[in-house]
């Protein structure tokens, strides 16, 4: 129960998790004739604002157990933010595989949150959902590097934007939990 109870306590953080993704896609599709520095740039600010708010989250409900994988996502994040923001010259000339190894990590470690907690929280499949995107778009970036290169802003865009509106919706369902439970506690 104490899992069941931290992630509807974190319904606001995934929900801003949702948003950031949302608004970094809309962002990458408005403007898509960027540079790829700006590409690094923006990807940074994401991955490490993404980060932080995973590692608020892991330390908001370590009173009631957190798990392994949602701390290591959000180290994931915040490497891969700091690597575009502070190193822009070599995060430049492999941001593709960058992104392709971030998305990997970040994909299963949120799939793998998912199946171990499977039972102790509510439409786990939302959570798995987003992690298998995220994965499915890493090993295609892993793999065809090339293309992906030429693609990228389109890719990494319609792939936040699915990301971040599942994030959203796992946020949403997560609150509606959280009223469940304290209403349940007369709260």
């Amino acid at each position: 129960m104490a899992m069941r109870e931290f992630f509807t306590a974190m319904w606001r953080t995934i929900l801003l998790r949702g948003l950031a993704s949302l608004a970094f896609g809309i962002l990458a599709f408005v403007y898509p004739g960027v540079t790829l520095a700006v590409v690094v740039t923006l990807f940074g600010i994401y991955a490490l604002v993404d980060g932080l708010l995973g590692l608020w989250g892991v330390f908001r409900g370590k009173d009631q157990g957190t798990s392994v994988t949602s701390l290591l996502t959000a180290i994931v994040g915040i490497v891969a933010g700091l690597v575009c923001l502070l190193a822009p010259g070599f995060a430049t000339t492999y941001v593709v595989l960058l992104i392709g190894f971030w998305n990997i990590a970040a994909g299963l470690l949120q799939l793998i949150g998912a199946l171990v907690m499977w039972k102790d929280i509510e439409q786990p499949g939302l959570l798995a959902l987003a992690g298998l995107a995220g994965a499915a778009l890493g090993l295609l970036i892993v793999f065809y590097p090339a293309t992906a290169a030429i693609s990228i802003i389109w890719v990494i865009a319609g792939t936040a934007v699915l990301v971040g509106l599942v994030l959203l919706a796992f946020g949403w369902k997560l609150r509606s939990a959280a009223q469940g439970l304290m209403k349940a506690r007369g709260v």
